[in-house]
């Protein structure tokens, strides 16, 4: 069987530590529209003191095409991390 999905997923969470002056940030949310549209809301947005970027499902995109840019983000993210620790 597969996983049951949660109708709401809210999370934020600090990227720096707690004695960090800076605010970068990441948050997340996937459940019903604020604004009251009928197709669920989701986004991913990433934040430092300087600027914000948002990755939002738009209404023409499937569930499946939005999780397919999180997938293709958090790859080129990991491929990077992986450049600055001197591996691929």
């Amino acid at each position: 069987m597969g996983k049951k999905r949660k109708k709401t997923y809210s999370i934020r969470k600090w990227l720096n530590g707690p004695k960090s002056p800076s605010t970068g940030s990441v948050s997340a949310y996937s459940g019903p529209d604020p604004w009251g549209a009928k197709e669920p809301y989701a986004y991913l947005e990433v934040a430092d003191c300087h600027s914000k970027v948002r990755l939002h499902k738009a209404k023409i995109d499937t569930p499946k095409d939005f999780v397919r840019k999180l997938r293709k983000l958090a790859a080129a993210i990991t491929d990077f991390a992986d450049h600055l620790e001197g591996g691929k």
